[in-house]
């Protein structure tokens, strides 16, 4: 898992440009309503964590037009919406731009609302709470960033925990088949409660399954090579290195919890245990 790029700039400004673009009614009550916006701008950019136990939006469900336009910031077509959430995309690291940062299996197509726009619509349009996602992970995580105060997803602009490896494979055998079974790992220097959040996130996602689907159809094709490779010659220890070199080179483009690089990880260290099993 990799960090996401936040684009920055002046995020209410960004919102001011907005409201310029703007037709009456909307205009008037956004414009109503500006320092209201920035107030809460500011919680969200400076003081993050006060909102995992914040009741509910500054914006009142009585306020409806209010709150209709907050959200029709985001699904607005003006050219400033339109260039703001292009930039999002095109600034992502070359591996974000291909893989969502939520699960590093499949495109990210959409931008998740890491705080839902129907909870808290004065975010609908604030750059550092969309995260660029993909269908699956945004259908499963939906508007659920927090269970009775806690955050349960990782937020991939804010956390900076991705030097940390938690996640692990051991090799197991299933009916005398060799497999991978994933598994999260508290290190000393991860602390309790960003190790639940990743647990949550895992466990909300299914990454663990996923992981171990994905692995397991690729492991037989791999011991296959192995066992080519030592028939012609190639030592324990040379495939030992080798298998730790692939390792090594998809946790530098992907970050040392990415599933392909844990899955080297593990063949490498159960070089004797898998030729053995074929």
């Amino acid at each position: 898992m990799l960090r996401c790029y936040y684009i920055g700039g002046d995020e209410f400004l960004e919102f001011e440009n907005i409201i310029s673009e703007k037709n009456n009614p909307g205009k008037n009550i956004l414009t109503n309503i500006k320092s209201r916006v920035n107030i809460s701008y500011r919680q969200y950019l400076d003081r993050f964590d006060e909102l995992e136990s914040k009741v509910s939006s500054d914006f009142e469900l009585i306020e409806s037009e209010e709150r209709r336009h907050l959200q029709g910031c985001y699904s607005s077509l003006t050219s400033i919406s339109r260039k703001r959430k292009a930039l999002i995309y095109s600034e992502q690291p070359d591996v974000l731009k291909t893989f969502c940062p939520f699960c590093l299996l499949d495109k990210p197509r959409t931008l998740d609302h890491y705080i839902g726009q129907d909870e808290f619509p004065e975010y609908s349009f604030l750059a550092k709470n969309l995260i660029p996602c993909c269908y699956d992970c945004n259908q499963k995580k939906n508007t659920t960033w927090r269970r009775n105060d806690k955050r349960r997803f990782i937020h991939f602009y804010n956390d900076d925990f991705f030097g940390e490896q938690f996640l692990f494979a051991d090799l197991i055998l299933v009916s005398n088949t060799p497999a991978l079974r994933f598994s999260l790992k508290q290190s000393p220097t991860l602390n309790d409660t960003n190790f639940q959040i990743i647990q949550w996130h895992f466990e909300d996602l299914e990454l663990l399954e996923q992981y171990g689907l994905r692995c397991n159809s690729l492991l037989s094709t791999e011991v296959k090579i192995m066992t080519q490779q030592i028939a012609s010659g190639l030592s324990i220890q040379q495939l030992s290195e080798q298998l730790s070199i692939s390792e090594n080179n998809f946790a530098n483009d992907f970050g040392v919890n990415y599933w392909h690089s844990v899955m080297y990880q593990c063949m490498s260290q159960n070089v004797n245990e898998l030729l053995s099993i074929m």
